[in-house]
């Protein structure tokens, strides 16, 4: 169960700012990723949308590949729908990480039919991380619990200061 995070890739824009999603510019686009490495396109695993702008990357959807690989997964027009939302009339560029599941024989993993419960288990837990840095996370599904636990110090803290206490549990679980 092992999962390698690559770099973001630039996604291209039209004239109009919205995604290029294009034949030309997709053919492009996974050629791009191809090039970081042969077959990336090909696999399966997870992958966050996220614009970078001033201070960093924001990710605004978490999605995961399981029964078709990236290339085919990640561009539908539910999920054009949702990139365009965030890019409309903005500044920042558009990007996508993709983090591939690997075999154990550090091979990509591909689409083979098969339920893969790491996959989902990895999709939920990233939705709960990215939430906790944009609270404008498009993802409806597997929210609702991350968005309405508050436990101080590790997940929607509330303003205001922080007790000895919750300084205690904070470095008992290392955040």
């Amino acid at each position: 169960m092992n999962f390698y995070p690559y770099e973001p890739i630039e996604i291209p824009r039209t004239e109009k700012g919205l995604i290029a999603n294009g034949k030309e510019s997709m053919a492009e686009f996974w050629e791009k990723v191809n090039e970081i490495e042969d077959d990336l396109s090909e696999t399966i695993g997870i992958y966050i949308f996220s614009v970078r702008a001033g201070k960093g990357n924001l990710p605004w959807y978490v999605g995961k590949a399981e029964k078709q690989t990236f290339r085919k997964e990640c561009f539908t027009h539910h999920k054009l729908t949702h990139y365009n939302h965030c890019v409309a009339g903005k500044r920042g560029t558009p990007l996508l990480t993709l983090l591939p599941k690997m075999t154990p024989s550090n091979y990509f993993a591909t689409p083979n039919g098969s339920i893969h419960t790491d996959i989902t288990a990895l999709e939920k837990m990233l939705i709960g991380t990215c939430l906790q840095k944009n609270k404008g996370l498009l993802n409806i599904r597997d929210t609702k619990l991350y968005k309405d636990i508050v436990v101080p110090g590790y997940i929607n803290t509330p303003r205001g200061g922080i007790s000895n206490s919750i300084k205690g549990f904070k470095h008992l679980i290392g955040v």
